[in-house]
């Protein structure tokens, strides 16, 4: 995870490190001011509970020398997001208990890019969630692609339906194509990919989604786009994960990969992969 602080517009210089039993430690450089009226952390690729004792530890730290007014935290990748609620008898509802967690940190804004949940808004206190289309229109390759009508949008599922709605008001297209899936929820396999509705043939297709772990969903549905006469196949996923490599993607059917640096490092971009500075999408 990489953290950043300001107070008032200023940035201060956070160090990190690990003590020899296991726990982690955060330390701000510097003298603290005495007040500030606005302190802004941005924990990105936060992933797991390490990380989240750095992020209090930091809020502490700098609330034990200084008097903050305004608290805001930009968290571009919410952990445990996937994890929204009981799939299976014996299991948590993980992002829950991360919630509850995140709250005793009082943060007086939340900005989460796309999370995959609306229950993160009920969860998370005074979250402000950025929307897909938000973050995928600070590529200027895509926004004059899809502006232009170059680019016919694809859903890979109904989980993505309703953001695909708000991607196409945004863009001034009128209409997109989608497919659908089934999963076992034990084992996570997936099977019988289709394409329900939309005519592919002979378009450029962008599957739009909010994650990207594995890619096994966009093979498929690459496969399934490509049989049903698609000229060419991209991908937009908010949040690279990429478990297996973006190769693995760009190996079995998918063009081109647009993401954000949200969770996808920098220096994953090329000719074929586009990563999207998240500091471009706070700053609009």
């Amino acid at each position: 995870m990489d953290m950043q602080l300001k107070l008032d517009g200023t940035l201060w210089h956070v160090e990190t490190g690990r003590f020899p039993d296991g726990a982690v430690w955060a330390k701000v450089k510097g003298d603290l001011p005495s007040s500030a009226s606005l302190m802004q952390i941005r924990a990105t690729a936060m992933k797991n509970m390490d990380d989240f004792m750095l992020l209090a530890q930091l809020v502490e730290a700098v609330r034990h020398g200084c008097d903050v007014r305004f608290s805001h935290l930009e968290l571009p990748w919410l952990p445990y997001a996937r994890q929204d609620r009981h799939m299976q008898p014996g299991d948590s509802f993980a992002l829950k208990v991360f919630a509850s967690l995140l709250n005793t940190l009082a943060f007086d804004k939340v900005w989460v890019l796309d999370p995959h949940s609306e229950a993160a808004a009920a969860a998370i206190d005074n979250l402000v969630a950025i929307p897909q289309e938000r973050c995928l229109l600070q590529s200027e390759t895509l926004s004059a692609a899809l502006r232009a009508g170059e680019l016919l949008l694809a859903a890979p599922d109904a989980g993505a339906l309703k953001k695909i709605y708000a991607v196409t008001r945004a863009v001034g297209a009128t209409t997109f194509a989608t497919l659908t899936k089934q999963r076992d929820a034990a084992t996570g396999a997936l099977t019988g990919f289709r394409l329900v509705d939309g005519d592919v043939e002979g378009k450029a297709v962008l599957i739009v989604d909010d994650l990207c772990d594995a890619g096994g969903t966009f093979i498929g549905s690459a496969q399934v786009l490509r049989d049903a006469g698609a000229r060419s196949v991209s991908l937009y996923v908010t949040h690279g994960l990429f478990s297996k490599g973006v190769d693995n993607l760009l190996e079995q059917g998918i063009d081109r990969i647009y993401t954000t640096s949200s969770l996808a490092r920098a220096d994953i971009a090329t000719d074929k992969v586009e990563v999207i500075d998240i500091e471009k999408i706070y700053r609009a």
